[in-house]
């Protein structure tokens, strides 16, 4: 053992090939010039030395070139993996010949595995990164890094809990980590657990005012909760903290549009549009292997003019070889003035000598300015200036056509021309958007399709319905009036209905009416339908096939699963609108999911339905602590 712990020793001080006299002390761990650890880490001569090794594992994570990195940290840990039971785990062979950690035994068995499982999550493989960073746990539980890491793998796996368990040791075992803070954080509010969420991330800007992640997830969260004027707050205190951050300018301006301040919201896109706006040649590229891989070209960019493809190794820039290259050099020597030019190298498969382009660089604005350009759009839209709007809607969508933003300004803007065809055909690829679907409803509704308009409508969540979104509220409201002529024919067939004797027809025909009414009239349907319930309480009796759902509803609460049982009686509730226990039972449910604002509403309904209830003032209390929750509740 004492001859191979020997042998050992020789190879580790030996160094790397390549490596300079006077670059023999560089610290993998600790070097921020991933750069020049790179040059000085790869050789030949010792091939398998786990310093160089090492080495380059640590400083290909640095300089995000992942596969790389796994390559060369498999490698470490496997050679570590072998002896590392021989080596105290502290004070053993230092970089340097100090004092300090071992590259070898358990302290470099552990920076390795913590490097690959970096580079793993970088590269989404959350399972591979969760695995490899467990190891390294087991084999020591006390170092707080490695819990982050595991963390951070599990909020990417969307394992939330997981996530929680883990940063808390982190926390336990070094108090000040301030990225453990913005993972419980990122955790919390992904569940929902806005105070929480805010707590910790407010801990991380005590820890380091300048860690502007903390700021763009709490401005996030607080707009989850419609606190608009508290989520622009702590976006401007990121921006004093990274002013030349165009996602903190971007997400500035979404703030203000939701408020309804669009002169704020446009200064604060035109903002972000400045700081994604250079002089280049138009590509998006990736370090692979050591050098510059392009991975995107631009349309009508000035390096699509040139030819540049898709998997184009570029070699060289103006004459300088590439390998090595940060993607800071990289960028710095693609961008320059407008009107210069810059030579590429380029070496393409199937092509058997490299060759040059010499391209003349332009002005260029990256992709993910989409959002800030078709989110000007919507501002633009909102105060009536549809020109313009249609202008910056068109350029988001030339960007990049799968930005949701971009889509939904096209879709607006094509809604207000009449094109409803081409309308329809973007907004219905955005998923997940509230606004996107009154959009497509109302240009269904224009169209004369009255029901299907109705059924996206009623597909909407009533509790999505934000009031605070005041553009949001503009366009459900322009959607309802297109319902008018809608609502009028069901109420003038409810009356003549009554007229002649025939309630349930005429409960009928104004539970159709309400299910399109603006507040206005759905207060003044409500009550005419509770008055002629009182009048005639067997009326009041549900039809099947709103019993059917009332009692899948019961069934699922049984069952604790509160979400789908919502969802079950809020489709008896549409078929009988006139059931004042549908409303009692759907308060109390959403009050179980802690929404709030909808158990109150639907409460308020049962109250109006039936104010001599022997459980009225029960049901008034509840209120009452259903507003006290939400004040609680409250993180700003």
């Amino acid at each position: 053992m004492k001859v191979f712990y020997c042998i050992l020793s020789i190879v580790i001080l030996s160094g790397c090939a390549g490596m300079s006299p006077e670059r023999h002390d560089i610290n993998p761990y600790t070097t921020s010039d991933y750069k020049q650890a790179i040059e000085s880490f790869r050789g030949d001569r010792y091939p398998d030395s786990i310093f160089c090794v090492y080495g380059l594992c640590r400083a290909y994570v640095g300089n995000k070139q992942y596969e790389e990195a796994i390559d060369a940290c498999q490698k470490t840990i496997l050679v570590m993996s072998k002896f590392k039971d021989f080596f105290n785990p502290k004070n053993q062979f230092g970089f340097d010949g100090s004092e300090s950690p071992s590259v070898t035994g358990v302290v470099g068995y552990q920076r390795s595995s913590r490097n690959l499982a970096m580079a793993y999550s970088a590269l989404g493989r959350t399972n591979e990164a969760i695995a490899t960073i467990k190891k390294s746990i087991e084999l020591d539980p006390t170092y707080s890094e490695d819990y982050v890491v595991l963390a951070t793998a599990y909020n990417q796996n969307k394992q939330y809990d997981e996530a929680i368990t883990a940063v808390k040791r982190a926390i336990e075992l070094k108090s000040d980590n301030a990225v453990a803070y913005i993972n419980l954080g990122a955790a919390y509010g992904a569940k929902k657990q806005y105070a929480e969420a805010i707590k910790a991330l407010k801990k991380t800007i005590e820890i380091d005012p300048k860690m502007t992640t903390a700021y763009d997830w709490m401005g996030r969260f607080l707009t989850e909760q419609n606190a608009y004027n508290e989520a622009a707050e702590a976006y401007k205190k990121g921006i004093e903290a990274a002013p030349s951050e165009p996602t903190l300018h971007t997400s500035l301006a979404v703030a203000y549009y939701r408020m309804g301040k669009y002169d704020d919201a446009i200064a604060a896109a035109n903002k972000a549009i400045e700081l994604q706006t250079f002089t280049g040649i138009g590509i998006n590229y990736a370090i692979e292997s050591g050098y510059p891989v392009v991975k995107g070209v631009m349309e009508a960019g000035p390096a699509k003019k040139a030819d540049i493809q898709i998997g184009d190794k570029i070699i060289k820039i103006d004459g300088k070889s590439t390998k090595g290259w940060t993607d800071e050099k990289v960028t710095q020597g693609l961008r320059g003035a407008l009107g210069t030019q810059v030579a590429l190298t380029v070496e393409r498969k199937g092509i058997d000598k490299p060759f040059e382009k010499l391209i003349t660089r332009e002005t260029i604005i990256a992709k993910g300015a989409a959002l800030s350009f078709g989110l000007r759009s919507l501002a633009y839209r909102y105060k009536g200036s549809l020109e313009a709007a249609l202008t910056d809607a068109e350029k988001a969508y030339s960007l990049d056509s799968a930005n949701d933003w971009a889509r939904l300004s096209l879709g607006a803007s094509y809604l207000d021309r009449g094109k409803y065809d081409e309308s329809i055909k973007l907004l219905s690829q955005i998923k997940y958007s509230v606004i996107a679907r009154i959009l497509e409803a109302t240009t269904y509704a224009k169209q004369g399709k009255t029901k299907l308009a109705v059924n996206i409508y009623l597909s909407i969540p009533e509790e999505e319905m934000f009031p605070k979104n005041i553009p949001l509220m503009n366009d459900r409201m322009a959607l309802l009036q297109t319902f008018k002529p809608f609502v009028k024919e069901h109420r003038d067939k409810a009356r003549s209905f009554e007229s002649n004797g025939q309630y349930k027809e005429a409960l009928s025909e104004l539970s159709e009416a309400l299910k399109t009414a603006d507040e206005t009239e759905a207060q003044e349907i409500q009550d005419t339908i509770f008055s002629m319930i009182r009048k005639n309480p067997l009326l009041a009796e549900m039809p099947e096939d709103a019993r059917k759902y009332a009692l899948r509803s019961e069934v699922l609460v049984k069952e604790g699963n509160f979400e789908q049982a919502v969802t079950e009686i809020k489709k008896a509730i549409q078929i009988a609108p006139y059931a004042a226990q549908l409303y009692y039972n759907s308060a109390l449910w959403n009050a179980e999911l802690k929404k709030y604002s909808e158990a109150i509403r639907h409460m308020k309904i049962y109250i109006k339905a039936v104010p001599d209830a022997p459980d009225a003032r029960a049901a008034r209390d509840e209120i009452i602590k259903w507003e006290f929750m939400m004040e609680k509740g409250k993180t700003f």
